[in-house]
Protein backbone atom coordinates (compact mmCIF):
# COMPACT_ATOMS: atom_id res chain seq x y z
CA UNK A 1 0.00 0.00 0.00
CA UNK A 2 0.76 3.37 -0.61
CA UNK A 3 3.51 5.41 2.37
CA UNK A 4 3.94 1.97 3.93
CA UNK A 5 7.12 0.99 4.71
CA UNK A 6 9.15 -1.92 3.05
CA UNK A 7 9.06 -5.18 5.17
CA UNK A 8 12.16 -5.73 5.14
CA UNK A 9 12.96 -2.16 6.62
CA UNK A 10 9.87 -2.89 9.32
CA UNK A 11 11.79 -6.31 10.32
CA UNK A 12 14.89 -4.01 10.84
CA UNK A 13 13.19 -1.43 13.65
CA UNK A 14 13.53 -0.79 16.74
CA UNK A 15 11.13 0.95 18.91
CA UNK A 16 13.00 4.26 19.99
CA UNK A 17 11.84 4.35 23.27
CA UNK A 18 12.32 0.61 24.41
CA UNK A 19 14.53 -0.77 21.48
CA UNK A 20 11.46 -3.50 21.02
CA UNK A 21 11.04 -4.60 17.62
CA UNK A 22 8.53 -3.01 15.50
CA UNK A 23 5.14 -3.88 13.28
CA UNK A 24 2.92 -1.85 11.13
CA UNK A 25 -0.69 -1.70 10.73
CA UNK A 26 -2.80 0.48 8.54
CA UNK A 27 -2.03 3.89 10.63
CA UNK A 28 1.60 3.46 11.29
CA UNK A 29 3.60 1.40 13.52
CA UNK A 30 3.80 -0.01 16.94
CA UNK A 31 5.58 -1.99 19.58
CA UNK A 32 4.44 -4.72 21.48
CA UNK A 33 4.70 -2.72 24.80
CA UNK A 34 1.91 -0.34 22.92
CA UNK A 35 4.17 3.00 21.96
CA UNK A 36 2.06 3.37 18.37
CA UNK A 37 3.35 5.97 16.26
CA UNK A 38 1.37 7.27 13.67
CA UNK A 39 2.15 7.40 9.99
CA UNK A 40 2.34 10.97 8.09
CA UNK A 41 -0.50 11.79 5.30
CA UNK A 42 2.85 12.04 3.04
CA UNK A 43 4.24 7.79 4.03
CA UNK A 44 6.73 8.53 6.63
CA UNK A 45 6.82 8.26 10.64
CA UNK A 46 8.23 9.91 13.01
CA UNK A 47 10.38 7.85 15.48
CA UNK A 48 11.79 9.77 17.84
CA UNK A 49 12.55 9.62 21.90
CA UNK A 50 12.41 12.74 22.98
CA UNK A 51 11.73 16.11 21.62
CA UNK A 52 13.76 17.48 18.69
CA UNK A 53 16.73 19.98 19.36
CA UNK A 54 16.59 21.28 16.43
CA UNK A 55 14.28 21.15 13.18
CA UNK A 56 16.93 20.35 10.46
CA UNK A 57 16.58 21.55 6.24
CA UNK A 58 13.45 23.63 6.24
CA UNK A 59 10.75 23.04 3.29
CA UNK A 60 12.19 26.13 1.32
CA UNK A 61 16.19 24.23 1.44
CA UNK A 62 14.57 20.65 0.96
CA UNK A 63 13.00 22.03 -2.70
CA UNK A 64 16.05 23.82 -3.30
CA UNK A 65 18.46 20.66 -3.04
CA UNK A 66 16.34 18.64 -5.30
CA UNK A 67 16.60 21.73 -8.04
CA UNK A 68 19.81 21.03 -7.44
CA UNK A 69 19.89 17.58 -8.07
CA UNK A 70 17.67 17.34 -10.73
CA UNK A 71 19.85 19.71 -12.23
CA UNK A 72 22.71 17.29 -12.52
CA UNK A 73 25.12 20.08 -10.75
CA UNK A 74 26.29 17.31 -8.69
CA UNK A 75 26.02 14.15 -10.85
CA UNK A 76 30.09 13.15 -10.59
CA UNK A 77 29.06 12.98 -6.88
CA UNK A 78 26.10 10.64 -7.64
CA UNK A 79 28.49 8.67 -10.06
CA UNK A 80 30.82 8.00 -7.08
CA UNK A 81 28.56 6.99 -4.78
CA UNK A 82 26.86 4.11 -7.05
CA UNK A 83 30.75 3.22 -8.08
CA UNK A 84 31.69 2.76 -4.44
CA UNK A 85 28.09 1.42 -2.78
CA UNK A 86 28.91 -1.76 -5.74
CA UNK A 87 32.45 -1.66 -5.75
CA UNK A 88 32.30 -5.61 -3.63
CA UNK A 89 29.63 -7.83 -2.94
CA UNK A 90 27.51 -7.13 -0.33
CA UNK A 91 26.38 -9.15 2.81
CA UNK A 92 22.91 -9.17 3.46
CA UNK A 93 21.04 -6.27 4.55
CA UNK A 94 19.45 -2.68 3.81
CA UNK A 95 20.47 -0.12 2.73
CA UNK A 96 20.35 2.84 5.16
CA UNK A 97 20.99 6.89 4.44
CA UNK A 98 21.47 8.90 7.14
CA UNK A 99 20.57 12.18 6.71
CA UNK A 100 18.94 11.42 3.45
CA UNK A 101 17.30 14.72 2.70
CA UNK A 102 14.78 14.26 -0.17
CA UNK A 103 17.01 10.81 -0.83
CA UNK A 104 18.54 11.15 -4.13
CA UNK A 105 21.23 9.20 -3.00
CA UNK A 106 19.36 6.52 -1.57
CA UNK A 107 17.63 6.01 -4.89
CA UNK A 108 20.45 6.20 -7.13
CA UNK A 109 21.59 3.78 -5.08
CA UNK A 110 19.03 1.45 -4.68
CA UNK A 111 18.60 1.40 -8.67
CA UNK A 112 21.61 -0.27 -9.05
CA UNK A 113 21.00 -2.39 -6.00
CA UNK A 114 18.12 -4.19 -7.02
CA UNK A 115 17.73 -6.75 -4.75
CA UNK A 116 17.59 -4.03 -1.73
CA UNK A 117 15.20 -2.12 0.40
CA UNK A 118 16.13 1.04 1.65
CA UNK A 119 15.43 3.42 4.77
CA UNK A 120 16.16 7.45 4.31
CA UNK A 121 16.42 8.74 8.12
CA UNK A 122 16.42 12.70 8.43
CA UNK A 123 15.74 15.17 11.09
CA UNK A 124 13.48 17.33 8.70
CA UNK A 125 10.17 16.26 8.23
CA UNK A 126 10.36 18.45 5.26
CA UNK A 127 13.24 15.92 4.02
CA UNK A 128 11.19 13.19 4.99
CA UNK A 129 8.11 13.55 3.00
CA UNK A 130 10.04 13.83 -0.10
CA UNK A 131 11.92 10.60 0.42
CA UNK A 132 9.43 8.39 1.24
CA UNK A 133 8.72 8.67 -2.10
CA UNK A 134 11.92 8.56 -3.96
CA UNK A 135 11.95 5.01 -4.99
CA UNK A 136 9.63 1.61 -4.87
CA UNK A 137 11.82 -0.26 -2.44
CA UNK A 138 12.97 3.03 0.05
CA UNK A 139 11.04 4.00 3.14
CA UNK A 140 11.39 6.86 5.40
CA UNK A 141 11.21 7.58 8.99
CA UNK A 142 12.22 11.06 10.89
CA UNK A 143 14.91 10.29 13.46
CA UNK A 144 17.84 12.30 14.93
CA UNK A 145 20.50 11.32 13.59
CA UNK A 146 22.86 12.42 16.29
CA UNK A 147 21.34 10.33 18.71
CA UNK A 148 20.45 6.70 18.93
CA UNK A 149 18.97 5.45 15.33
CA UNK A 150 16.11 3.45 15.74
CA UNK A 151 17.40 0.06 13.91
CA UNK A 152 18.40 -2.83 15.32
CA UNK A 153 22.22 -3.75 15.61
CA UNK A 154 23.51 -5.11 12.25
CA UNK A 155 20.34 -4.70 10.10
CA UNK A 156 22.22 -2.61 7.30
CA UNK A 157 24.95 -4.17 4.34
CA UNK A 158 25.00 -0.42 3.49
CA UNK A 159 25.44 2.83 5.27
CA UNK A 160 25.75 6.49 3.11
CA UNK A 161 26.28 9.22 5.17
CA UNK A 162 26.28 12.13 2.34
CA UNK A 163 27.50 15.98 3.28
CA UNK A 164 25.35 14.98 6.05
CA UNK A 165 25.94 14.90 9.97
CA UNK A 166 27.30 11.30 11.79
CA UNK A 167 27.00 10.60 15.71
CA UNK A 168 30.19 8.66 16.84
CA UNK A 169 29.50 5.18 16.42
CA UNK A 170 26.38 4.76 15.13
CA UNK A 171 27.04 4.07 11.73
CA UNK A 172 28.90 1.26 12.49
CA UNK A 173 26.89 -0.16 14.83
CA UNK A 174 24.19 -0.74 12.20
CA UNK A 175 26.38 -2.26 9.88
CA UNK A 176 26.26 -6.02 9.49
CA UNK A 177 29.97 -7.47 9.29
CA UNK A 178 32.09 -7.06 6.29
CA UNK A 179 28.99 -4.16 5.68
CA UNK A 180 30.42 -1.01 3.74
CA UNK A 181 29.82 2.88 5.19
CA UNK A 182 30.55 5.53 2.14
CA UNK A 183 31.13 8.89 3.82
CA UNK A 184 31.18 11.86 1.52
CA UNK A 185 32.92 15.42 2.91
CA UNK A 186 33.29 19.17 1.15
CA UNK A 187 36.81 19.23 -0.26
CA UNK A 188 38.62 22.69 -0.10
CA UNK A 189 37.81 23.88 -3.50
CA UNK A 190 33.98 23.15 -2.91
CA UNK A 191 31.91 25.87 -4.51
CA UNK A 192 34.98 28.03 -3.83
CA UNK A 193 33.87 30.02 -6.56
CA UNK A 194 30.35 30.84 -4.69
CA UNK A 195 32.00 30.83 -1.48
CA UNK A 196 34.00 33.58 -2.31
CA UNK A 197 31.41 35.68 -3.26
CA UNK A 198 28.55 35.11 -0.79
CA UNK A 199 28.24 34.52 3.41
CA UNK A 200 28.72 30.91 2.55
CA UNK A 201 30.29 29.21 5.83
CA UNK A 202 33.70 28.08 5.03
CA UNK A 203 35.37 24.48 5.34
CA UNK A 204 37.20 23.33 8.29
CA UNK A 205 40.61 22.34 6.54
CA UNK A 206 41.32 17.97 6.80
CA UNK A 207 37.51 17.24 7.37
CA UNK A 208 37.48 13.79 5.51
CA UNK A 209 40.40 13.15 7.93
CA UNK A 210 38.55 13.90 11.04
CA UNK A 211 35.25 12.64 10.16
CA UNK A 212 37.36 9.40 9.61
CA UNK A 213 38.68 9.61 13.01
CA UNK A 214 35.55 9.61 14.60
CA UNK A 215 33.67 6.41 13.18
CA UNK A 216 34.94 4.18 15.69
CA UNK A 217 37.15 1.54 15.58
CA UNK A 218 34.83 -0.98 13.85
CA UNK A 219 35.11 -0.08 10.52
CA UNK A 220 38.20 0.65 8.41
CA UNK A 221 39.30 2.88 5.38
CA UNK A 222 39.16 0.42 2.33
CA UNK A 223 39.33 3.10 -0.09
CA UNK A 224 38.90 6.79 -0.38
CA UNK A 225 38.62 8.87 -3.83
CA UNK A 226 38.44 12.81 -4.60
CA UNK A 227 35.64 13.81 -6.83
CA UNK A 228 36.31 17.24 -8.85
CA UNK A 229 33.73 18.57 -11.43
CA UNK A 230 33.03 22.18 -12.80
CA UNK A 231 29.51 23.54 -13.88
CA UNK A 232 28.23 26.35 -15.21
CA UNK A 233 24.89 27.24 -13.51
CA UNK A 234 23.02 30.00 -13.76
CA UNK A 235 22.24 32.58 -10.84
CA UNK A 236 19.10 30.98 -9.83
CA UNK A 237 20.81 27.72 -9.03
CA UNK A 238 23.86 28.98 -7.71
CA UNK A 239 21.63 30.45 -4.77
CA UNK A 240 20.56 27.13 -4.48
CA UNK A 241 23.75 25.66 -3.92
CA UNK A 242 24.36 27.97 -1.23
CA UNK A 243 20.87 28.01 0.42
CA UNK A 244 20.41 24.01 0.49
CA UNK A 245 23.40 23.27 2.83
CA UNK A 246 24.36 24.58 6.52
CA UNK A 247 24.64 27.93 5.25
CA UNK A 248 21.44 28.02 4.49
CA UNK A 249 20.40 27.58 8.64
CA UNK A 250 22.68 31.29 9.17
CA UNK A 251 21.18 33.35 6.03
CA UNK A 252 18.97 36.06 7.60
CA UNK A 253 16.04 37.87 5.94
CA UNK A 254 17.90 39.86 2.52
CA UNK A 255 20.91 38.43 2.33
CA UNK A 256 19.77 36.12 -0.65
CA UNK A 257 18.36 39.24 -2.43
CA UNK A 258 21.36 40.82 -1.47
CA UNK A 259 23.76 38.03 -3.04
CA UNK A 260 21.55 37.39 -6.17
CA UNK A 261 22.15 41.35 -6.89
CA UNK A 262 26.27 40.64 -7.23
CA UNK A 263 26.04 37.63 -8.99
CA UNK A 264 26.29 37.36 -12.29
CA UNK A 265 23.99 35.67 -14.65
CA UNK A 266 25.86 32.44 -15.11
CA UNK A 267 28.41 31.33 -12.79
CA UNK A 268 31.32 28.49 -13.03
CA UNK A 269 31.39 26.25 -9.79
CA UNK A 270 34.20 23.92 -8.44
CA UNK A 271 32.37 20.45 -6.80
CA UNK A 272 35.17 19.42 -4.81
CA UNK A 273 34.37 16.06 -2.20
CA UNK A 274 35.97 13.28 -1.00
CA UNK A 275 34.29 9.93 -0.82
CA UNK A 276 35.89 7.32 2.13
CA UNK A 277 34.52 3.93 1.43
CA UNK A 278 34.71 2.32 4.72
CA UNK A 279 33.81 -1.99 5.75
CA UNK A 280 32.88 -3.03 8.89
CA UNK A 281 35.23 -5.46 10.88
CA UNK A 282 34.46 -8.92 12.10
CA UNK A 283 33.55 -10.32 8.57
CA UNK A 284 33.50 -13.86 8.02
CA UNK A 285 37.21 -15.21 6.52
CA UNK A 286 37.31 -14.17 3.03
CA UNK A 287 34.62 -11.44 3.25
CA UNK A 288 35.82 -7.51 2.25
CA UNK A 289 38.93 -8.41 0.90
CA UNK A 290 38.26 -7.48 -2.73
CA UNK A 291 38.61 -3.78 -2.16
CA UNK A 292 40.66 -1.73 -4.40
Amino acid sequence: MVGHLPGEVVAALACPLDAAPMSEDADGLHCPHGHRFDRARQGHVTLIARPLRHAGDSADQVARRRAVHDAGILQAVHDAVVAEATATPLPPGLVVDLGAGPGTYLAATLDALPDRAGLAVDVSRAAARRATRCHPRAGAIVADVWDRVPLRDGTAALVLVVFAPRSGGEPARLLVPGGTLLVVTPGPSHLAELRARTPALAIAAGKDDEVAGTLGPEVRTAATRRITDRREVARELALDLLAMGPSGHHLEAGDLERVAAQLPATLTVTIDVHLRRLVRTGAPPGAGNRDR
